[in-house]
């Protein structure tokens, strides 16, 4: 059981989700965030993850969500204290870690709503961008980057169960 916590905690999602048998996941209402997402093209899900649960090491990761109404949807997921908009440390601070989450081709309202999260492999680490324009043109790059991984892996985006 150390072991897949190790993994977890290092970032190594995948190499987890062997240990495990599944992926490394989180289930949580989401809740409102700064909406600054929104003003950059690219609006996200925000969860708060509760203490007893295990965060895997900051950064950017390829996710699949799951809806309240069984659908699913390809995700960009940041883990972390969002650098480039946060002032200072947020974490000396004792602001709680940050989950948010692009859900890739989904416009619609889950303010309130539960989700599955599930962490299927990293792309980088957080990175405190110097423009709100950097950040987006990265974050589009991890879109691709989202897309690129659903396909090489045999999970269509638009199949059955994926929006």
């Amino acid at each position: 059981y150390l072991v897949d916590r190790s993994h977890v905690t290092n970032g190594d999602v995948e190499t987890a989700a062997r240990f495990l048998g599944h992926r490394h996941c989180m289930t949580q209402t989401v809740g409102h965030g700064q909406r600054l997402g929104r003003t950059i093209g690219i609006p996200t899900v925000n969860l708060t993850v509760p203490e007893h649960v295990l965060t895997p090491k900051f950064g950017v990761y390829v996710s699949r969500v799951y809806l309240p109404d069984g659908r699913s949807c390809a995700g960009v997921t940041n883990v972390g204290t969002r650098p480039t908009v946060s002032n200072g440390d947020a974490v000396s601070r004792g602001e709680a870690v940050s989950v948010e989450t692009f859900l890739l081709d989904f416009d619609g309202d889950l303010y309130g709503q539960d989700i599955r999260l599930e962490f299927c492999k990293r792309l980088r680490g957080e990175v405190k961008f110097d423009s709100l324009e950097a950040l987006r043109e990265e974050i589009q790059k991890n879109i691709r980057q989202t897309r690129a991984y659903f396909e090489e892996n045999g999970v269509e985006r638009d199949g059955e169960n994926m929006v």
